[in-house]
This record gives C-alpha cells, structure tokens and sequence, in this order.
C-alpha cells in the first residue's frame, strides 16, 4: 500500500483494529539486598496485562484466523 502524503497514512492507520485494552497495575517487589537503613530494599515496577479471556474471544472472532483455526490435536512433529 502506497501513500501519497502522511495525512493519507495516518487517517489508514486510525482505521486499522486497535486491539483490546492494555491495564496497569503497580506491583511492589521486595528484594533480598539489605539497604543502609537495615530494611530489604525494594522497588515499585509496573505489570502490564491484557484479560486472557478477552484475548481468546478476540482471536477465535477475529476473520483473519477463521481459515487457520483447529479444535482438534494435532502433533507438530
């Protein structure tokens, strides 16, 4: 697909499925390494996930896949 100015591309890609939504939740992870202060140091790291079951409704709606889904086991071997 060609483009004749950026305004083109952009509003193509505006268009395109933007997937399903991205949450964030902060996790507290404590570490094994003694600070100065004599308490375990500790940091503050962000966890980003997506709800798995969206994820499979989404995937097993999406017509890109229909021609390539199994319900069936298969060896890949």
């Amino acid at each position: 697909v060609s483009f004749k100015n950026t305004q083109s591309f952009l509003k193509y890609v505006d268009k395109l499925h933007t997937g399903l939504a991205w949450t964030c939740e902060m996790v507290d992870v404590c570490g094994d390494i003694v600070g100065k202060d004599g308490i375990l140091k500790h940091e503050l790291l962000e966890l980003w996930c997506r709800d798995p079951i969206e994820c499979v409704q989404d995937l097993m709606g999406n017509p890109a896949f229909w021609n390539a889904m199994s319900y069936v086991p298969k060896c890949a071997y």
